[in-house]
C-alpha cells in the first residue's frame, strides 16, 4: 500500500505559462480572478499527484508528465520541471492509500492519455491540471465505490475543494467553453470500470454460488439416470421372466 499525495501550488497571477504551457496565456482570467476573487476562496492553484515514487500532473501542450517524487518530501529541480514558473509551493496532503502497482498504475494513466488528457485538450477552466489531479487520485484510491456504486456523488473526501473552485465556478456561470471534465466518469475510463457500474465485488462469490448450484444440478441429474436405470434394469428383469 502505498500513500497518494497531493502537492498544491498557488498561482501568482502572470501573463505566462500556466499549468505547464510553453505558450503565453492572455493574464485577464488568472490576474483578475486571483487578485480580486482569491480572499472569497476562489484563487488560483496548480496541483500534482504523487504515488510510488513518481510525480504526475497536467499541463497545456506537453499533456500528462511523469517525473521522480523527492524523497522525503520538499522540491528538486527535477519534480518542478513541469510546475509553472510562477508557482509556489503550498503543501502536501495525503489524499488517501492504494494497492495498486506500477503496471497498474501507469494503465490508468494511458487510459487517461487515450481519452481525454491530452496536451491540446488542456482548458484552463473546464480540464486543466486540478481536473486531472483530482480524477487520476480518484482512479487510484476509490476503484471498488466507483466499480459498485453508480453515483455521481462520490468524492475524495480529503480533496480540498478551494482548490478547484475558480475553475468550477468560471465553468458553471459560463466564463468560457471547452470540453468540461466530469470527474466521476473519466475516474471510471480510468479505472477501467466505466462499462462495469453496477456490478457488486461479491459477485465472484456470487458465482462460486452459482457454480455450487450447477454441480448440485448435475449431481442431481445423475441421480435421476441411476433411478431411470434401475427401472430399466426392473423392467429387462420383469421380460425375462
Amino acid at each position: 500500500m502505498d500513500n497518494v499525495v497531493l502537492n498544491i501550488y498557488d498561482l501568482a497571477p502572470a501573463s505566462s505559462q500556466q499549468d505547464g504551457s510553453s505558450q503565453p496565456q492572455a493574464p485577464t482570467f488568472p490576474s483578475f480572478f486571483s487578485s480580486v476573487l482569491s480572499p472569497l476562496g476562489m484563487g488560483a492553484y496548480h496541483t500534482s499527484i504523487d504515488i510510488r515514487g513518481f510525480r504526475y500532473q497536467f499541463g497545456a501542450s506537453v499533456g500528462i508528465t511523469r517525473t521522480s517524487s523527492p524523497q522525503g518530501g520538499g522540491e528538486t529541480a527535477e519534480s518542478r520541471r513541469f510546475v509553472p514558473s510562477n508557482g509556489s509551493f503550498r503543501e502536501s496532503l495525503i489524499l488517501g492509500q492504494t494497492w495498486l502497482e506500477r503496471g497498474e498504475i501507469n494503465a490508468i494513466v494511458q487510459r487517461m492519455r487515450d481519452d481525454k488528457f491530452t496536451g491540446d485538450k488542456y482548458h484552463l477552466v473546464n480540464r486543466n491540471c486540478n481536473h486531472f489531479s483530482e480524477t487520476f487520485a480518484m482512479a487510484l484510491i476509490l476503484g471498488n465505490e466507483l466499480l459498485e456504486n453508480n453515483n455521481n456523488n462520490l468524492r475524495l473526501e480529503k480533496y480540498p475543494a478551494y482548490v478547484n473552485r475558480l475553475a468550477k465556478t468560471a465553468t458553471a456561470i459560463g466564463i468560457d467553453d471547452g470540453n468540461i471534465c466530469n470527474v466521476i466518469e473519466e475516474a471510471r475510463v480510468a479505472a477501467g470500470v466505466r462499462d462495469k457500474v453496477g456490478w457488486n465485488l461479491s459477485q465472484s462469490s456470487s458465482q462460486k454460488s452459482t457454480a455450487s448450484s450447477s454441480v448440485g444440478n448435475r449431481s442431481q441429474k445423475k441421480v435421476l439416470t441411476e433411478k431411470q436405470k434401475a427401472a430399466l434394469a426392473k423392467v429387462k428383469t420383469s421380460s425375462n421372466k
